[in-house]
């Protein structure tokens, strides 16, 4: 019974959750020919790594694989040591890798997995507001975060209303809160500014970004087989299930810095929801920025539900609907 045993922290899960990984990554290990990255229009940090990559595929899918499971267990640290799941879960780490390993379109060195590297650092230190003497620092440095991963992934910047968000949920909505997340957010670009106006490219650069057309939802970039449809409706499910459940009365005797971080993760999870249509020629990536939140919000459902049961049906529900769509797109 996989989510009993990922409750409890037993020293076999760390061997375990990367056989898992391995296993709903092995389509993407025998077939990493297809595992292509695109270049055009990149992000400045992330353009010759998909450039290198997409020449050496086995190594972007071997990397991609490597920095999934680091940011599992970086994800877990997060969520179980600011108490939104049991210290001893191991939950939101497998709940990451089952999400993240749901699409072929996520396996390689793709630029939303850098992007989801500085959103959970961002995250990390989102919940530390609550605690710091040092608010602005905090501010600013979650700021500075969200930029590195818009530069790497420009839809993640975006993300700067999730600080925002945060700073009404924290109630730091001032001018000090509110121009230390702009400078945070700034800096990193100001630098990229000064080294294209360095090297006398930056009207070139300015042309290419501000003349790149973001579209909206565009169905056509989608080729989802009909069991993927079916992942998505169980995913969708579960999801509005947990929400249902744990924000209409499950947070009541909660201490309030759990119940702000936890509002925290709803808006994080509503803004990644609501910028799908503007993530233009990205749409087959960005939802995965919807899954570190959506993971914590399913790990802390399945925590709590005591009907075992169920529990395992929709997650063992759930694994058997990505092997088989991964087997239906071979």
């Amino acid at each position: 019974m996989l989510i009993g045993k990922f409750k409890e922290k037993h020293p076999f899960l760390f061997v375990l959750l990367p056989v898992i990984a391995l296993a709903l990554w092995s389509d993407a290990f025998l077939g990493y020919n297809s595992a292509t990255l695109s270049s055009k229009n990149a992000a400045p940090l992330y353009y010759w790594i998909a450039v290198f990559f997409d020449q050496h595929r086995f190594w972007s899918v071997l990397l991609g694989f490597c920095f999934m499971i680091i940011q599992a267990y970086m994800f877990n640290r997060v969520i179980a040591d600011k108490g939104l799941v049991d210290r001893t879960s191991q939950l939101p780490a497998l709940f990451y890798i089952v999400l993240m390993s749901s699409s072929f379109n996520l396996m390689g060195l793709h630029a939303i997995w850098f992007a989801n590297f500085f959103l959970i650092i961002s995250l990390d230190k989102i919940f530390d507001v609550f605690n710091e003497d040092d608010v602005f620092l905090e501010v600013f440095n979650v700021g500075f975060f969200i930029s590195i991963a818009s530069l790497f992934y420009l839809p993640s910047l975006w993300f700067l209303l999730l600080l925002l968000a945060s700073l009404f949920i924290y109630y730091l909505v001032n001018i000090r809160g509110i121009l230390a997340a702009i400078m945070g957010f700034i800096t990193p670009f100001m630098f990229l500014v000064l080294y294209y106006f360095w090297y006398d490219k930056l009207a070139e650069k300015a042309a290419e970004y501000f003349n790149t057309q973001v579209p909206l939802l565009d169905f056509s970039l989608f080729h989802i087989v009909p069991i993927g449809w079916a992942s998505i409706g169980v995913i969708g499910t579960l999801a509005l299930v947990a929400i249902a459940r744990t924000y209409l009365g499950g947070l009541r005797d909660k201490p309030v810095r759990i119940r702000k971080r936890f509002h925290v993760l709803l808006a994080y999870f509503i803004i990644a929801l609501i910028t799908i249509p503007f993530a233009g020629k990205q749409v087959p990536l960005h939802h995965a920025v919807i899954m570190p939140p959506l993971a914590a919000i399913l790990a802390r459902f399945f925590q709590e539900n005591k009907k075992v049961f169920w529990n395992e049906f929709f997650f063992t529900l759930l694994l058997l609907l990505i092997i088989v769509g991964k087997l239906a797109r071979l």
